[in-house]
């Protein structure tokens, strides 16, 4: 059960963390769940949450970055730059949330932890690698973008497979 819970965990980093693959490990802690404690879970819950990590998974890693790039043209170093962000900004969100913060200022920090700070490491790394602002300004937008889309797709799928766990 505890391996379930630490691929679910992985998994829901994973969606923030763009080279861990979350709804995928997210769903092999589903499986573990499923399979190796008395959970029932009824074979249309796995093949619907399978269904979510496939399409997730295409959406993330295929159309994603193309319609990111309709907003403004990015590379790696917008990626890059969302990917360091969000990570810190999880680190110092973890380490608020530690310190018994109200809802409020938890709130802020959610809010500069996975649009600010993501913004501006992929700002910075795009002005570093276009050498103009505004370039990288614009690239930044593209690639929080595609960042947040992606999240927020992942998450989903991530949520659905931990209340899957927990309702049965």
């Amino acid at each position: 059960m505890c391996l379930g819970w630490l691929f679910i965990s992985f998994g829901v980093l994973g969606c923030f963390v763009n080279k861990i693959p979350g709804p995928m490990m997210a769903f092999l802690g589903l499986l573990i769940m499923v399979w190796g404690t008395p959970i029932e879970c009824d074979s249309w819950v796995l093949a619907l949450v399978a269904l979510m990590v496939i399409v997730s998974m295409i959406l993330t890693r295929r159309l994603l970055p193309k319609i990111g790039k309709l907003v403004a043209e990015y590379g790696r170093a917008g990626n890059w730059g969302t990917m360091i962000g969000s990570f810190i900004g999880l680190i110092a969100l973890a380490a608020l949330a530690e310190n018994d913060a109200s809802g409020t200022v938890l709130l802020i920090m959610l809010l500069v932890s996975f649009v600010g700070l993501p913004y501006l490491f992929a700002f910075i790394l795009e002005t570093i690698s276009r050498k103009s602002a505004q370039e990288g300004a614009q690239a930044a937008l593209g690639a929080l973008f595609a960042f947040m889309v992606g999240t927020m797709l992942k998450l989903a799928v991530c949520a659905y497979s931990i209340y899957t766990v927990v309702t049965n």
